[in-house]
C-alpha cells in the first residue's frame, strides 16, 4: 500500500557549484556595503515555520480524515561568507522538528459504542526526532538606505534525517470498558535513505543597528522527496465496511526566520 518514494538527485555537483560561483564569480574585492563590514559572519538564526498539510490518497472505503498544517521551527547557525557585498554565498546548520501528521478524524455515532449518542471527532498531532540540514544558498542584497537592506536568496541544503516509523491507534471501549476496538490506524515512515535534499528559496529585510545586525526572511523549502509516506485503515467499525489509503507528508515548509549577528571587535573593523 505504499506510494514509492521519489528518487533523490545527486545534489554534491550542484552545491560544489553554488560553492565555486559564489565564492570566485561574486567575490569581489572592494566592500560594496561599509554598514555592513562590521559584523561578524556567523550568526545565529531562529524562527516558526509551517508544513504544508498531508496528503492521503483513498483506496476503498468512505471513510476519510481532514489533513492540516503544522507548525514548527527551524533554530541553528547562519555563516555568510562576505556579508559586506552584493553577492554571496551563505551556509550553516540548521536543526528542524519534522512533523508527522497533523489531522482530525470523525466516527459516525452508529460505528462507534451505544454511550456515543452523536458522532465522535477528535485531533490528533504528532512530530518525528529533529532533523539537522546543511543549507549552500546564494544571496543578494541590495541597500535600500544607510542601514536597511533587502535580500534574496535561492539553493539547496543537504538534510540529515534517520529512518523511522510513527504509528497512531485509536481505540473505543464500551461503557463497562469490558470490550475495546481499535477503529482507526495510521502508519508513518521517513526515506530508507538518512540524507535527503530540498531547494529552498527566499527574500527578506536586513536592518543594520549600532551593534547588532538583524535579518528578518521570508523562506520557503521544497523537499526532493516525501517526508513521511504510509498508509491508514478504518476498520472494525460497527456499521460501516473498511476504509483505507495511503498517507504522505512532504515535508515542505514556509517559514519566517530571524538571524542575529553582533559586530565585531572595533578594532578590527574601519568606516
Amino acid at each position: 500500500m505504499k506510494r514509492g518514494i521519489k528518487p533523490e538527485i545527486g545534489l554534491m555537483p550542484v552545491l560544489f557549484l553554488i560553492l565555486f560561483l559564489g565564492t570566485e564569480l561574486f567575490a569581489q574585492k572592494n566592500k560594496e556595503y561599509i554598514a555592513l563590514s562590521k559584523f561578524r559572519k556567523w550568526g545565529i538564526i531562529a524562527g516558526p515555520v509551517l508544513y504544508n498539510k498531508g496528503k492521503i490518497y483513498p483506496q476503498y472505503g468512505d471513510y476519510s480524515f481532514e489533513n492540516f498544517p503544522i507548525w514548527s521551527y527551524n533554530a541553528g547557525i547562519e555563516y555568510d561568507f562576505y556579508p559586506d557585498r552584493k553577492w554571496s554565498v551563505i551556509t550553516g546548520i540548521i536543526v528542524a522538528l519534522e512533523p508527522v501528521y497533523n489531522i482530525q478524524c470523525t466516527f459516525r455515532a452508529e460505528d462507534i459504542y451505544d454511550q456515543f449518542e452523536v458522532d465522535f471527532a477528535d485531533k490528533y498531532r504528532a512530530y518525528a526526532m529533529p532533523s539537522m540540514s546543511a543549507p549552500l544558498l546564494i544571496r543578494l542584497n541590495i541597500q535600500v538606505n544607510k542601514r536597511l537592506f533587502a535580500n534574496f536568496i535561492s539553493g539547496l541544503k543537504v538534510r540529515y534525517f534517520p529512518p523511522g516509523e510513527q504509528e497512531l491507534s485509536v481505540v473505543f471501549h464500551n461503557r463497562d470498558d469490558t470490550e475495546s476496538r481499535e477503529e482507526f490506524y495510521l502508519y508513518a515512515a521517513s526515506p530508507d535513505n538518512s540524507f535527503q535534499g530540498s531547494f529552498v528559496t527566499g527574500a527578506g529585510l536586513s536592518f543594520a543597528f549600532h551593534n547588532v545586525l538583524l535579518k528578518s526572511n521570508l523562506v520557503y523549502s521544497m523537499d526532493f522527496q516525501n517526508t513521511m509516506e504510509g498508509y491508514y485503515e478504518f476498520k472494525n467499525l460497527l456499521t460501516s465496511p473498511p476504509s483505507g489509503g495511503d498517507y504522505e507528508s512532504s515535508g515542505n515548509f514556509l517559514g519566517l526566520l530571524f538571524l542575529v549577528s553582533i559586530a565585531k571587535n572595533k578594532k578590527k573593523y574601519q568606516y
